[in-house]
């Protein structure tokens, strides 16, 4: 069996809801990817530098959703008509469930962005050097993780059928 044939037959053995979170799942992980390599081959000099940030952003933003727009015309071919059948009661609890832990990372994000904006506003030091726009860093490692958290759990509590917590 070829990786084609094994393909074809993980998308038929797989409902498409799953494979729609898969897609979104390797998408997301692939733009945190890209994010955090961009940050961590960066000079000190493009760190401060607005314009290459604003850059680094827009490619972000860029990516996800060309990324997100040719992945669903994909899922779109390959299936029956699911994209606009309507969620059923144990989709819909685990999307909720989905929900719940990435608003809980989102939350804890903002909030550490907002703590360490108020400590860098007043002079604390904590490490030896600074990151310039720390706190936009954090909100976007926050937002991305919460993403993946999001379909992580998802994909999850789909397989293991632990829906009600």
């Amino acid at each position: 069996m070829d990786n084609k044939q094994k393909v074809i037959q993980w998308l038929q053995e797989t409902s498409f809801r799953e494979v729609t979170l898969s897609v979104d799942f390797i998408v997301t992980g692939y733009i945190s990817y890209f994010y955090l390599s961009q940050l961590l081959n960066a000079t000190p000099e493009q760190l401060a530098s607005i314009e290459w940030l604003s850059t680094v952003l827009l490619e972000v933003i860029v990516y996800s959703i060309v990324l997100m727009v040719v992945s669903y015309i994909a899922l779109a071919f390959i299936s029956d008509d699911e994209l606009s059948r309507p969620m059923d009661v144990r989709e819909k609890q685990i999307n909720l469930v989905g929900y719940k832990y990435s608003a809980i990372i989102l939350q804890v994000g903002v909030i550490l962005a907002l703590v360490q904006y108020n400590i860098a506003a007043q002079g604390f030091e904590f490490m030896q050097s600074s990151v310039p726009h720390l706190p936009l860093h954090i909100l976007v490692g926050a937002f991305l993780l919460a993403e993946l958290a999001h379909y992580g759990v998802q994909l999850y509590k789909g397989r293991t059928g632990e829906i009600y917590e």
